[in-house]
Order: C-alpha cells, then structure tokens, then sequence
C-alpha cells in the first residue's frame, strides 16, 4: 500500500522530470541559435569593419559639413 504522501511525491517527481525536459529541449535550440548567428558573425567578419569605416567616414563628413556651412552656429547652446 502507497500513502498519500507517497503518491504527491511521486506526482511531484512526474512533475519535475516533465519541467526538466522541456527545459532541456529549450537549452538545446537556444545553443543552436547561438552557433548559427556565431557561424553568421564569423562570415560577416570583414562587413562588420567596411560598415564600421563607412560610419565613421559619413560622421566625419557630417562634422565637417556642419562646421563650414554654419550650422553649428545657429543652434541654441
């Protein structure tokens, strides 16, 4: 004969066990998402510094062009 306890322990357990495999299943697609965007990042290698000097290059301009064209001069400090 089981016991009442024994009964919601086992139910608890059931339970457990339920939560730790779709925890499992939630950890393995999270680890594979993050290898595809490594794997994508690691493709974009060279992109990521082009994207990064062409930033750089318009920000500079826009200063540049602000500062000869007197827009600067115009904006309430």
């Amino acid at each position: 004969m089981t016991t009442a306890h024994e009964d919601t322990l086992r139910e608890r357990v059931a339970r457990l066990e339920t939560k730790v495999d779709h925890l499992s299943e939630a950890l393995d697609k999270a680890v594979t998402k993050v290898d595809e965007m490594h794997g994508v990042m690691m493709q974009a290698k060279g992109a990521r510094w082009v994207l990064i000097a062409a930033a750089s290059i318009a920000g500079a301009l826009a200063g540049f062009a602000a500062k000869f064209t007197g827009l600067i001069n115009g904006l309430p400090r």
